[in-house]
Formats: C-alpha cells, structure tokens, sequence
C-alpha cells in the first residue's frame, strides 16, 4: 500500500506543470496504526500555517593586537574587525503575504473539496487543554520569532500560542503536544503547515597567522528541510546556529512540512501520521544577480626604534571594517520560486493524506 502511495505521489508531482520539487526532494511518511483514520471525524484543526522569509543576516570575525620584542625594534601589530551585513532587496514584506495567503487558500480548497471539514481555532480553544492560551490573528508579519527573519500567516487564519513574550516571539510546548491536542479534540486531525526560505550563508574567518579577519558569503536562495530559532544559540552567522537544533524544544526548531496527525499512543505518538518534508535543501537558480561577497580587514603594523631612554608609544584601538551589503534579486522569480515549492508540497501532502484517509 505504501510503495502504491508514494509511486502515486512521484507520478503526481512529475505530471503538474511548472513544478519546482520532484520525488528525490520529497520524503513521505504513511503511517495509520489499527486504522486510526476510520475512528477519526472528517475534520481538521490547522494548528500552524506559516511561512518564515530570511531579509537579513550578519556574522563578524576579529583577531587581537600583539607586541612583539626584538633587540633593536618592537613592532606593533593592530587587531582586526570584520563584520558584514546582508540585506534583501527586490522584494518586501507584501510579497511574502501574498505567498502564504495564495498558499493557504488553496490548501483549505483542496481540503474542503475533499470533503474535509476545517475545524478553527476558536473552536479548538473552547478545550480544557486551550486554556489560557493567546488567540492570534493572521495576516501580520513578524520578525520577532526567528533572527533576520521575517513570518507571515495567511490573512483571516487565526492559531493558538501558549503566550507571547515581550519581545513579542510566540511561545509554544517544549515537547509537540499534536497527539494529546487531537485526543483532547475527539481525535480530529491536527495539521501542520510550514516553510522556511533562507537566501544567504555567511561564513565568518580569523587568523593570527596571517594577521586578517574576513566574512564571506554565499548567496544561496532555498526552502529549508529544519532551522532553529532560538536566538540564545546565536554565534557569528544566523543559519550557522540554525543548523545546531539538537537540544532545542519543538516551539524552537520548524520543520518545512506538510502533515496531519491524530489519535494519542503511547508516548505522545500519534496514531496516524501523513506527513510529506524535505529530503534536504532545495536552491532556486538565477534569482539572485550576486552569488559571493568577501569582506577582508589585514591588521596593521607599525616598528619603533630603541632607543637609551624610556619611549611612550600610544596606539590606537583596534583597526575595523564595517561593511553593509544588499543582495538584489528578480521579484517575480523569487515569489515564483517560492509558491511554486509551496504548492509541490502542499499537493503531495493533501494527495497523501486523502490516500491514506480512504476506506
């Protein structure tokens, strides 16, 4: 059955037009214990539908000044500072909601066709489970939820948050409470929808023995399979620490996904699991005009005779460079990059769990 399925699913995205992902991108998981779909409703609550747009990242390197002592001169070595910043241009905040927005109402449509019945937040919040949790409206962007990132939700969806902190980052569970969620709702399924799009890796470098400290980077505009967001792991560049997820909670790490799950077991597994994620990183071509950008600092040095007497040398701090860059990139082929990956996975998810919901 399962083979059946995912042989459905490659013939499915091989034959849809303009497809950006294709079966070796794709990992899909079936899996239905003691026929969980038969015991569930036709009903969905979306628990999260978002999608999360990198505009920013920076990383910084530096080596320390030195003295160095000979018999008839000391030499002064200055210490060095490289920092650089990267920024989006070609596309804004409008752009990015208008991906999700498209995104969702399409989701819903595919779902609702089906005969699948959406069950909303409010509703959900009714739960002994809900309780005290924080209803928040889609269709605003955040940027507080994950470093040089910006989050978009889709117009009119409305989703449930432990709290907000004051920094305004959404909190959520440290273990994904999904199947204790969907038993708590009548064993309704409970869907997860999101994506994540970085554009560019910087690569931050210092060395004593060459006396330089450099920033590289590379722009690589993706859909990510994973990425961390807490912001306490955050060292010199921004997807360097998003790859170190290991010890994190669930509200910290995203997974770009489609799935739908339901029934508790033991363990806080679910029963039923349709889920379709990314094998790996996925990069979309000719959308960025640049593709690496190096900043450099080389540390100065400066000699001094000896002399009889006692010689006061003042130096000054540490030689540094600060360097802003915008990496342009074409709107159009950025969003179509983007929706395009979208919908390869929102239609190999729906596709996967309409398969596996039948009798």
């Amino acid at each position: 059955m399962k083979s059946l399925l995912f042989i459905f699913l490659l013939l499915f995205v091989e034959t849809v037009p303009g497809t950006i992902l294709d079966e070796k991108d794709l990992k899909v998981t079936s899996y239905n214990k003691k026929k969980q779909h038969q015991k569930s409703p036709k009903k969905v609550f979306i628990r999260s539908y978002k999608a999360l747009f990198e505009v920013f990242e920076e990383a910084s390197a530096k080596t320390s000044g030195s003295k160095k002592e000979r018999a008839n001169r000391t030499t002064f070595t200055s210490g060095t500072s490289t920092r650089m910043g990267v920024q989006i241009s070609g596309v804004d905040v409008a752009d990015f909601q208008k991906i999700i927005d498209q995104s969702y109402q399409d989701f819903v449509n595919q779902l609702t066709s089906q005969g699948f019945e959406i069950m909303t937040a409010a509703e959900a919040s009714q739960s002994d489970y809900f309780e005290g949790w924080t209803l928040m409206k889609g269709g605003a962007s955040s940027d507080d939820q994950a470093a040089g990132f910006v989050m978009v939700t889709p117009t009119g969806f409305e989703y449930l948050v432990k709290g907000v902190a004051k920094s305004g980052r959404e909190k959520g569970t440290f273990l994904d409470m999904g199947p204790k969620i969907s038993k708590e709702l009548g064993d309704v399924y409970v869907a997860d929808v999101n994506f994540i799009f970085p554009f560019v890796t910087l690569d931050a470098d210092a060395s004593m023995w060459t006396n330089t400290s450099s920033v590289k980077a590379k722009i690589g505009y993706r859909i990510e399979p994973i990425m961390n967001t807490s912001q306490e792991n955050q060292q010199t560049s921004l997807t360097g620490f998003a790859k170190g997820f290991g010890s994190m909670g669930s509200s910290e790490v995203i997974s770009s996904q489609v799935r739908f799950l339901s029934g508790n077991d033991i363990g806080n597994n679910p029963f039923f699991d349709a889920k379709v994620e990314l094998k790996k990183a996925v990069y979309f071509e000719d959308v960025f005009e640049d593709k690496k950008i190096k900043e450099v600092t080389q540390a100065q040095s400066d000699m001094f005779s000896k002399t009889g007497y006692s010689q006061l040398v003042m130096v000054s701090g540490d030689q540094s460079t600060v360097a802003s860059h915008f990496a342009e990139c074409d709107s159009e082929r950025y969003v179509s990059s983007a929706s395009g990956a979208m919908k390869d996975m929102v239609d190999a998810g729906i596709s996967n769990f309409v398969e596996m919901t039948k009798d």
